[in-house]
C-alpha cells in the first residue's frame, strides 16, 4: 500500500510541473537502419510551451505505450531531456517593433522542448488497433478563444501492424523496419491577420510511404486515454469552430500536400491539430499528430512598413501554362530534358529610411539533393539542385528580392521513379518557402512546384488498314506534353523481327501518318516510332511500341459451307489502353456491314447463310485514346450444300377446338418445314409448310382429332433445295368414354402415343368438374402402356377430362382431345333417416318411421334387424319406394320386446338393385339409417346389503340407450303402475344425459296391495334436429310381483275394546287371485268365508256372537312362484 501511495505522488508532481502553459507538440519515432543499434527505435517528443506561462520540467519523462504486451496494457518508455529552443518568429528591429521573445514572457512567444529515448527494442507485433504512444498533463492557456481554455492535454501517435503483401504474414516490430513521418517545418505560432496566409507542416517519410493530411481532434486528460476509443477524451470546440475549421478565415487543408490556407481578420488564440497518416503498400502503418496553438495578431496595431500594411513576399511562377498562357507553378517536360529556371521571392515593403526587408528563401522536396548541390544524393538521381547566384544553399536571404537557381537534368528513370512499395510515379513536387523579417510576425508565402516527366516519344496506339491497302498510324502524346521541334521517325517492316526501314518523319503536334502503298490488304505490316534524341542519348535508344496492322484471313471449309475467319493482334500482349475485345463485322449481299461478334479471340467460324454468295469481313479494336485499329476487308465464296437436320417431333397434341397441334425441335439449317399427314387410305399427304427455322409448331385446321387419332410427319428444307429425311411419325391421342349408370362410373379409353425415343413412360388423366364445385382438379397417374381406366363420378356433375402422355424423362408431353359430359346417373338419396323406433304397448311389436329423400331414384327400402348389439343384421322386410310423400312406416311384430332390444338398419336400393349408402349427419358423424329400441327390465328385492334400503321391499329398473337421433336424447322418463291400477302420468323418475340408467323403486308402502308393479321408459328427443323432428320412443312394459307373505294369529278377542276385533291373516303383497279364507267350528260347520285378503271374521255367526272356544281356519293363496299354498290350524276366541 505504501509503494502505491509513493508512486501516485511522483506522478502527481511530474504532471504538476507542466501545469501551464501547453501550446502543442508531437510524438515521432525513428527506425535505426545502421550501426550498433540497427533495428531499434528512438522515440522523440517535442512539446511547445507558451512563454507566458511557467516553464516545463527538464527531467526525463515517460511515454506511455498502450496495448504493448510487455508490461500489460500500458508500458512506459523513458525519454531523456535533450534541449530547449526559442522558436518564436525572428525579425528585424528596423521594423520598428519588438519581436516576440520567450525571455520577455510575451503571449505567443514559444519554446520547443525536446525529449528523446535511448535506442529501444519493441518486441512482438502491434495488434490491429495499434500501439498507442501518449503523454500529457495540465494545463492549456486560459486565453484560448476556440474552446478548451485551461483544459488538460494529451499528445499521441499510433504504430500499426504491417502485413507483407507477398507472404501474407505480419512483420514483427523487432527488428524495426519503418520510421514514422516527421515534420520538416517548425510550428507556426504567431501569424498576422488581414491577408491570405498559407503554410504547410511539411511532413515527410524516409521510406517513401504515402502521406495524407487530415484535421485532428485535440484530446484532454491523459490518464483517461482509451486506445480502443481515443476520442473518448476529445475536447469540445466552441462555436463556430470545429475540428475541421479550428481557426477563423475558412481554413482549407490539402490532403496531399498538407498546405493550409486561410484569410482571417479575427485576432485571438486558437488550438489546431493536424493528423498525418503514413501508408505502406496501401496499409496504414503510422499516425502522428501535431498540436499547435496559433496566435493570430492584428499586425495593424504595430508600426507598418513605409508603403503601408506589411505584405508577405511574392514567389514568382516559373512556368507558363501552354493552354491558358498564364503563369503557373506546374510544367511537363520530356525525359532527358534539362529543367533550369530561377525562383524569385520579392517584397517591396520597406522600413524607415527606405531599408528593404530581408527576404529569406528556403526549399524542400524529396527530389532535391540532400545538400542541394550533389546530383547523386537523393531518392531518384540525378537530383535537382538549388543555390543562389553565389552557390549558397537554402535558406539564403537578400534585401527586397532573393533569387534561387533551380537545375535538374531529367532522364528516362524519372518516368518511373520509385515512390515505394513497388510503385512508380513521374510527378515530382518541390516546396518553396519565402518569408520577411517583419515583427511581431513574419510575412510568409509558400509555393508548390510540380514537374511531370513524360516520355520523349508518343504512344503509337492504332493501325487502320484503308480500302486500298494503305495503313494509317495514330499515336497519342502524353497529357501535358510540351511542344517540341524534334522530329519523330516512322519505321516499317513486313517482319516483326525486322529489318525496319525509315519511311518518313513527323512533327509535333501531328497525331497520324498514312503509309501509302503499304500492301496491308495482302500481309501484316509492322511499325514503330523513334526520336532523334531520347533521354539525352542518340537515336535508336528510345522507340515506341511496335504495332502490327491487322490482317484478316478467311478460308472456306466444310465443303465450302463454313468460313474460317482468323486475324492477328495489333500487339502481343494487347496494349493496356486497348479494348480487351475485337469487334467483327460482316457484310452480306445487298446489306451494309453489321457487327456480328464481340470477342477476345482471334478466330471465328461462320456458317453460310445463303446458297451461293460472297460475304465480306473485317475486324477492329478500340483504344482508350479514341482511335480504332481496323483490318483489311476479306471476301470468301460460300456454297450451301448441307442438308438440314432431320426434325424430331416432340409431341402431337389436341387443342380445345379438337385440332391437332404438331411441335418439333428446330432443325439446324432449315429455312422451312413441310408437314405431312396420313389419310384414310394410309397415304402420306403434304398439308402445309411452316417458314423459319425456329417456327416449330403447326395447327392442322382441318384436323378431326376430336373423333379419331391422326398421324403426322415433318421434313426440314432450306432455300437451296436441300431437304432432310422425314421425321419419325407421331400420332394424336383420341379419348373415348362410356357412362356406366348402375356403377356411377365412366370408362375411359384412348390410343397409345407412339414413337418417342425411349417410349411412353406414363399417362395422366386430368379430371375437372365445372358445376358441382368439386375442387381441386383430380390427376390420376397410370404407368407404362395402360390406356383405359374406370372413373367414379357423381350424379348431375359436369366433367372435363383429357389425357397427358409423357416420354421417358418427362421432357416431352402430349395432350389428347378434351371430352365433356354430364353425369346423368340415378340420383342417390341425400339422406335416409329413421325418425323413431318405439315399442307398441298394444301388441308388443315395434313401430318404425323413416324420413326419406323422395327426389332420389330408388326402387325400394330394405330393413335389416339385429337382436341387441350382436351386429348380426338380417333382412326382415322390403318396402317399395312410395309414389308420394317423404315418410314410410313399418310394424315389426316378430319380436320379443320384453326380453330384447333391437337394432334396425334401413337401406335404399337403387334401380340397379344395389344398396346405396347415405351421407352421415352431421358432418359425417351419425349414420341416421340405424336406430335402436329401448328394453326395460325390473328385478325385485335386489340384495343391496344392510347399508342400503335395510328391511325394505325394492324393485330395480334398468334399461339401455336409444341411439342415432339427430337431436340426441334430451331425457328419459320412467312411468309406473301399482296393483294393476292405471299408470300415473307424472314420471316416477327422469334420467338426464350422463345419469345412470338404473333406478331402485322402494315399494314397502304398498304391502297391502297385491304386489303387482309395471314399468316402462319413454325416451324424449332433444332440439336441434336438422330435419325438424322431435320424437319419442317407448320401451316395452316390464312387470313384476313382490313375493306374497301371510301370518295367521292363534287368538283374537272381539270384546269391543277396539283391539284385536277381527280375525284375519296378516298379509303382504297377497293377491286376491286364488285367495280364500274360511273358518270352521269344531264340528266342521263353515261359519265364515271370504276371497278378499282385507276382510276378516268379527266373531259372530249369523249375527250372534259365537261362543268362546277353539275354531279351525283354512287359508289358500298363490305364492311368488305361482304355487297354491294352503294352511289349516286351530285358533282361540276369547272375550
Amino acid at each position: 500500500m505504501r509503494k502505491i501511495f509513493i508512486s501516485f505522488i511522483f506522478v502527481f508532481c511530474s504532471f504538476s510541473s507542466f501545469s501551464s502553459h501547453f501550446m502543442g507538440g508531437e510524438i515521432t519515432w525513428e527506425c535505426i537502419k545502421s550501426g550498433p543499434d540497427i533495428g531499434k527505435y528512438i522515440f522523440q517528443m517535442k512539446v511547445y510551451r507558451d512563454c507566458n506561462g511557467i516553464t516545463f520540467s527538464q527531467t526525463s519523462q515517460t511515454l506511455n505505450a498502450h496495448n504493448y504486451p510487455a508490461l500489460g496494457q500500458q508500458t512506459p518508455i523513458l525519454l531523456n531531456f535533450i534541449s530547449i529552443t526559442d522558436i518564436s518568429p525572428d525579425g528585424s528591429v528596423l521594423s520598428g517593433n519588438t519581436c516576440f521573445d520567450c525571455s520577455a514572457g510575451v503571449l505567443g512567444a514559444v519554446e520547443e522542448y525536446v525529449w528523446r529515448s535511448d535506442p529501444t527494442i519493441m518486441i512482438g507485433t502491434p495488434p490491429s488497433e495499434g500501439w498507442h504512444f501518449t503523454w500529457g498533463s495540465c494545463c492549456r492557456s486560459s486565453s484560448i478563444d476556440n474552446g478548451m481554455a485551461d483544459d488538460s492535454w494529451t499528445l499521441r501517435a499510433v504504430m500499426y501492424p504491417y502485413t507483407d503483401p507477398v507472404t501474407g504474414n505480419a512483420i514483427p516490430a523487432d527488428p524495426c523496419f519503418d520510421s514514422s513521418p516527421t515534420f520538416k517545418e517548425e510550428a507556426k505560432t504567431i501569424i498576422c491577420t488581414g491577408y491570405e496566409f498559407s503554410y504547410s507542416h511539411n511532413a515527410s517519410d524516409e521510406e517513401l510511404d504515402a502521406i495524407e493530411y487530415f484535421w485532428g481532434t485535440p484530446l484532454g486528460d491523459n490518464l483517461s486515454y482509451n486506445p480502443s476509443n481515443p476520442n473518448a477524451t476529445a475536447l469540445t470546440f466552441s462555436a463556430p469552430y470545429s475540428v475541421n475549421s479550428p481557426i477563423p478565415g475558412m481554413p482549407t487543408l490539402d490532403i496531399s500536400t498538407g498546405e493550409i490556407t486561410y484569410n482571417s481578420s479575427t485576432p485571438g488564440v486558437f488550438v489546431t491539430c493536424i493528423k498525418v497518416e503514413a501508408k505502406k503498400c496501401g496499409q496504414l502503418v503510422a499516425e502522428i499528430y501535431r498540436e499547435v496553438q496559433v496566435v493570430l495578431v492584428d499586425c495593424g496595431l504595430y508600426t507598418q512598413p513605409t508603403d503601408g500594411f506589411n505584405d508577405p513576399p511574392v514567389i514568382t511562377e516559373a512556368f507558363t501554362d501552354p493552354v491558358t498562357g498564364l503563369p503557373t507553378y506546374e510544367t511537363t517536360v520530356y525525359a532527358g530534358q534539362l529543367v533550369q529556371f530561377n525562383i524569385d521571392a520579392q517584397d517591396d515593403d520597406t522600413y524607415a529610411g527606405g531599408q528593404f526587408q530581408e527576404i529569406t528563401l528556403d526549399a524542400s522536396g524529396g527530389q532535391f539533393a540532400s545538400d542541394y548541390i550533389s546530383v547523386n544524393n537523393c531518392a531518384n538521381p540525378p537530383c535537382a539542385t538549388f543555390t543562389n547566384v553565389s552557390g549558397g544553399t537554402p535558406p539564403f536571404s537578400a534585401p527586397g528580392i532573393v533569387s534561387g537557381i533551380f537545375e535538374w537534368q531529367t532522364d528516362c528513370s524519372h518516368m518511373t521513379a520509385d515512390v515505394g512499395c513497388n510503385t512508380t510515379s513521374n510527378v515530382f513536387t518541390f516546396l518553396i518557402k519565402a518569408f520577411d523579417d517583419f515583427c511581431p510576425a513574419n510575412g510568409i508565402s509558400i509555393a508548390t512546384i510540380k514537374i511531370t516527366v513524360v516520355p520523349p516519344i508518343p504512344d503509337l496506339r492504332c493501325t487502320e488498314v484503308l480500302e486500298n491497302g494503305d495503313v494509317m498510324l495514330t499515336w497519342k502524346y502524353v497529357d501535358g506534353a510540351p511542344p517540341t521541334s524534334e522530329p519523330y521517325m516512322v519505321w516499317h517492316s513486313t517482319n516483326p523481327n525486322g529489318p525496319f526501314t525509315l519511311i518518313d518523319s513527323v512533327f509535333f503536334p501531328s497525331t497520324t501518318f498514312t503509309h501509302a502503298s503499304a500492301g496491308a490488304n495482302d500481309n501484316i505490316q509492322y511499325y514503330y516510332l523513334s526520336t532523334e534524341e531520347g533521354c539525352g542519348v542518340m537515336a535508336g535508344d528510345l522507340n515506341s511500341d511496335t504495332l502490327a496492322s491487322i490482317f484478316i484471313d478467311v478460308m472456306p471449309i466444310n465443303q465450302g459451307v463454313t468460313a474460317n475467319v482468323n486475324w492477328n493482334p495489333i500487339h502481343d500482349p494487347l496494349l493496356t489502353t486497348s479494348s480487351i475485345d475485337y469487334e467483327l463485322f460482316l457484310k452480306n449481299p445487298n446489306t451494309n456491314f453489321t457487327n456480328i461478334l464481340t470477342t477476345p479471340n482471334l478466330n471465328y467460324i461462320h456458317n453460310a447463310e445463303f446458297c451461293d454468295y460472297f460475304p465480306e469481313f473485317y475486324v477492329e479494336i478500340d483504344d482508350a485514346s479514341g482511335c480504332t485499329s481496323k483490318s483489311n476487308i476479306a471476301v470468301v465464296n460460300l456454297l450451301d450444300t448441307i442438308t438440314p437436320v432431320t426434325p424430331v417431333i416432340t409431341d402431337v397434341s389436341v387443342d380445345i377446338n379438337g385440332k391437332a397441334i404438331i411441335s418439333w425441335i428446330p432443325s439446324l439449317g432449315a429455312d422451312f418445314y413441310a408437314i405431312y399427314k396420313q389419310d384414310e387410305f394410309g397415304v402420306w399427304v403434304t398439308i402445309d409448310s411452316v417458314f423459319g427455322e425456329n417456327n416449330t409448331t403447326y395447327t392442322d385446321i382441318n384436323s378431326n382429332a376430336a373423333n379419331e387419332f391422326e398421324l403426322f410427319e415433318v421434313r426440314a428444307l432450306d432455300s437451296c433445295g436441300n431437304a432432310s429425311q422425314t421425321s419419325i411419325e407421331h400420332n394424336s391421342m383420341n379419348l373415348e368414354s362410356e357412362l356406366n349408370a348402375c356403377d356411377n362410373t365412366v370408362t375411359l379409353d384412348w390410343n397409345d402415343y407412339i414413337n418417342w425415343s425411349g417410349g411412353t413412360n406414363h399417362y395422366k388423366i386430368v379430371v375437372n368438374e365445372s358445376t358441382c364445385g368439386i375442387s381441386p382438379s383430380q390427376t390420376i397417374r397410370l404407368e407404362g402402356d395402360i390406356t383405359d381406366f374406370v372413373l367414379d363420378i357423381i350424379h348431375s356433375c359436369t366433367y372435363d377430362i383429357y389425357i397427358l402422355a409423357y416420354n421417358s424423362d418427362s421432357s416431352y408431353m402430349a395432350m389428347s382431345d378434351l371430352i365433356t359430359f354430364y353425369a346423368d346417373l340415378p340420383k342417390k338419396p341425400d339422406f335416409n333417416y329413421i325418425t323413431t323406433a318405439t315399442v307398441d304397448h298394444e301388441d308388443g311389436g315395434i313401430d318404425l318411421s323413416f324420413y326419406i329423400d323422395n327426389t332420389a331414384v330408388i326402387s325400394r327400402y330394405e330393413i335389416d334387424r339385429s337382436q341387441r348389439e350382436t351386429n348380426n343384421f338380417l333382412q326382415i322386410a322390403s318396402i317399395p319406394f312410395p309414389n308420394s310423400g317423404d315418410m314410410i312406416y313399418y310394424h315389426d311384430i316378430d319380436v320379443e320386446t320384453k326380453d330384447h332390444f333391437y337394432q334396425y338398419h334401413v337401406f335404399p336400393v337403387d334401380t340397379c338393385g344395389r344398396r346405396v349408402s347415405s351421407p352421415l349427419f352431421p358432418f359425417g358423424i351419425i349414420d341416421t339409417s340405424i336406430s335402436q329400441t329401448v328394453l326395460c327390465e325390473v328385478e325385485i328385492n335386489t340384495n343391496y346389503g344392510d347399508a342400503l334400503f335395510p328391511q325394505e321391499y325394492t324393485n330395480t329398473i334398468s334399461f339401455n340407450n336409444y341411439i342415432h337421433w339427430l337431436g340426441d336424447v334430451s331425457h328419459y322418463n320412467l312411468y309406473r303402475s301399482v296393483n294393476r291400477d292405471p299408470y300415473v302420468l307424472i314420471p316416477l323418475h327422469t334420467f338426464y344425459p350422463g345419469d345412470s340408467l338404473i333406478y331402485v323403486d322402494l315399494v314397502s308402502d304398498f304391502v297391502d296391495g297385491n304386489g303387482r308393479f309395471c314399468y316402462y321408459i319413454e325416451a324424449v328427443e332433444g332440439g336441434g334436429n336438422a330435419f325438424g323432428f322431435t320424437e319419442r320412443s317407448l320401451s316395452n312394459i316390464a312387470c313384476v310381483s313382490q313375493i306374497p307373505k301371510l301370518f295367521v294369529p292363534n287368538t283374537f278377542t272381539p270384546n269391543d275394546d277396539e283391539h284385536n276385533e277381527l280375525f284375519k291373516p296378516v298379509t303382504a303383497f297377497v293377491s286376491e287371485d286364488g285367495y280364500s279364507f274360511t273358518i270352521y267350528s269344531r264340528t266342521g260347520e263353515e261359519i265364515f268365508s271370504t276371497d278378499n285378503p282385507s276382510k276378516g271374521w268379527d266373531g259372530k255367526y249369523q249375527g250372534i256372537e259365537a261362543p268362546i272356544g277353539n275354531y279351525v281356519y283354512h287359508v289358500k293363496y298363490i305364492n311368488g312362484t305361482g304355487e297354491i299354498i294352503e294352511k289349516t290350524d286351530l285358533f282361540s276366541l276369547v272375550r
